[in-house]
């Protein structure tokens, strides 16, 4: 019998009766473990033929090297970047993550930042609740009409893009890999998007290419009163960075669902501002996500002991060599 090895966070996706029932009728078992550091993982899932990791500790080379069992890492959610997937090709293993689960969500989410900021609705909120009635200037702006920057334009960006243009705005994407189908969206470089936009919405995996993306040179082309949302990875951005434009008033508001440390700690220079709006690493959550996350891990999973090969491996390169299910 094959072992699955859930690496559990917090506990938050118990209890698994969904997954140990699908997992049984492919003839495998799951095990669900905790470990605080990648030797306490490998003592843990010595046996394991397949890992479902959630958070931590990552599956580093290091790690990968002493678990000579396992044929399949899966990412519980769209970025991988908890496994080394250099290591994992070099090694025989595949890598699969969630890549739709939450396409709906984030970019609801993104969304909602990006009207909350145009129509003030945080800040005016804040007010509201501290007695205050129209206090202070009206900075409210119309997404009709305006140009919104999409920063990559994977599943997510995409539908950021149709729902911005059916609010009538005007969207630019940027991309260095993917090419838009889609009439409505104009490709532009980096540089262009960043200073003909009024809001900016990022949403790219976090690999070294787009680690602190957005520094202090990139956020210095923005706007003065545009907005940056950010739905996609915290390292996406610096954060230092990002603070000393807002102080200097070189960007006008920023929106951020993720962090470069999370949580984000109390005393943050993010926290306390009306033009920044913070919520906690949440736009990929709702019931809906969340049934569609598990039928994408644990149906890969299956497939991949049933047949050798799941259709979300990121990886493909390592067909070849590939270490088979047990």
């Amino acid at each position: 019998m094959s072992t699955v090895v859930q690496l559990e966070y917090v506990g938050d996706l118990a209890p698994y009766d969904e997954e140990e029932a699908a997992l049984a009728e492919a003839g495998a078992a799951l095990k669900v473990v905790r470990a605080a550091d990648g030797d306490a993982l490998v003592e843990a899932a010595a046996d394991a033929d397949v890992i479902w990791v959630e958070w931590t500790p990552h599956l580093t080379r290091d790690v990968l090297e002493r678990l000579p069992r396992l044929g399949l890492a899966i990412r519980w959610g769209v970025g991988y970047e908890q496994i080394d997937v250099a290591a994992a090709t070099e090694l025989g293993i595949a890598v699969a993550n969630a890549p739709a689960y939450c396409t709906e969500d984030v970019a609801e989410h993104a969304l909602a930042m990006l009207l909350a900021v145009s129509r003030q609705v945080v800040y005016r909120d804040r007010q509201g609740q501290q007695g205050l009635w129209r206090h202070g200037p009206a900075r409210q702006k119309r997404l009709a009409g305006s140009t919104v920057g999409v920063v990559g334009l994977g599943r997510i960006g995409r539908h950021v893009a149709r729902v911005a243009t059916a609010f009538g705005a005007t969207v630019l994407g940027y991309d260095p890999v993917v090419r838009s189908d889609d009439p409505a969206v104009r490709q532009v470089g980096f540089e262009e998007l960043l200073a003909a936009s009024d809001f900016v919405s990022v949403h790219v995996p976090l690999t070294p290419e787009t680690h602190h993306l957005f520094d202090a040179d990139s956020l210095s082309l923005m706007r003065p009163d545009a907005a940056l949302v950010n739905t996609s990875r915290g390292g996406v951005v610096s954060q230092a960075a990002l603070v000393e434009a807002l102080d200097a008033g070189r960007i006008g508001a920023a929106a951020l669902d993720v962090f470069e440390q999370e949580p984000l700690p109390a005393e943050n220079p993010l926290r306390g501002r009306d033009n920044v709006i913070l919520t906690p690493h949440e736009a990929a959550n709702s019931p809906q996500s969340g049934r569609d996350l598990r039928r994408a891990v644990y149906g890969a999973t299956v497939q991949w002991l049933r047949t050798g090969w799941t259709d979300s491996i990121v990886n493909p390169q390592v067909r070849p060599h590939a270490r088979a299910a047990r």
